[in-house]
């Protein structure tokens, strides 16, 4: 995926720069109406929001929304990255499955956010590339670009944060936040490896075939 300029989104990337089939950004709150415009230029027919019900502020931009809350339960705030994704991976399968398979509904290109567009982003946006075709290291080289964007925008809520902490939290807690380490997404990589591979782990979960298929053409259609 290729960084593409939003006006009012942050850590935003696409499959492509002018006909994606899938774009993954930070929080929308602040889109402009540039911005918006700029969404609709590039096909996004729906934004699929990954976070819970109280992390979600106000946006008006008329695109669709559907709610998918990843965690299930108010975010960690404190822990190590690897163990989040693995608990993810191993309890949320059946959210992670339905937010994928929104991608592979979606009539033009949708868009993928969480609150910083690393974690839970990261996730979705790695089982729906692994399952349209794309390699492994494709995903990984995609994950690794999100800490510049999100250190700067994310910085101030993680530092306060590790502030109330014991010491021996502090750098666990960041990293949690404004990381997006090689090693992480390689571990999340090896436990969906582990549950059986990215198409059938979306498949037990739901994932159709027709879904799966359609990632597939998505991707074929924008190579």
């Amino acid at each position: 995926m290729r960084t593409i300029g939003i006006d009012g989104l942050f850590n935003a990337r696409a499959t492509s720069a002018s006909t994606p089939w899938l774009i993954r950004t930070g929080a929308p709150e602040a889109l402009s109406a540039e911005g918006v415009s700029t969404l609709r230029t590039l096909g996004v027919s729906i934004i699929i929001d990954l976070r819970e019900p109280s992390e979600i502020g106000a946006s008006e931009h008329g695109i669709q929304v559907r709610s998918v809350g990843i965690y299930g339960a108010p975010p960690p705030q404190t822990g190590r990255l690897e163990d989040v994704y693995e608990t993810l991976l191993r309890e949320r399968g059946a959210a992670l499955a339905t937010a994928v398979g929104i991608i592979a509904d979606a009539e033009g290109a949708a868009l993928v956010h969480c609150t910083a567009g690393k974690d839970r982003t990261g996730l979705v946006v790695a089982l729906a590339r692994l399952a349209a075709g794309d390699s492994a290291e494709q995903v990984v080289a995609d994950y690794v670009l999100s800490e510049p964007d999100v250190r700067p925008v994310r910085e101030p809520h993680a530092l306060a944060l590790a502030r109330e902490l014991p010491a021996t939290e502090r750098d666990e807690t960041l990293r949690l936040h404004l990381a997006s380490p090689r090693e992480a997404i390689e571990h999340a990589l090896a436990v969906i490896e582990e549950l059986g591979g990215a198409v059938a782990y979306l498949t037990r979960n739901g994932l159709t075939d027709a879904q799966r298929a359609e990632l597939r053409r998505k991707r074929e259609a924008a190579a």
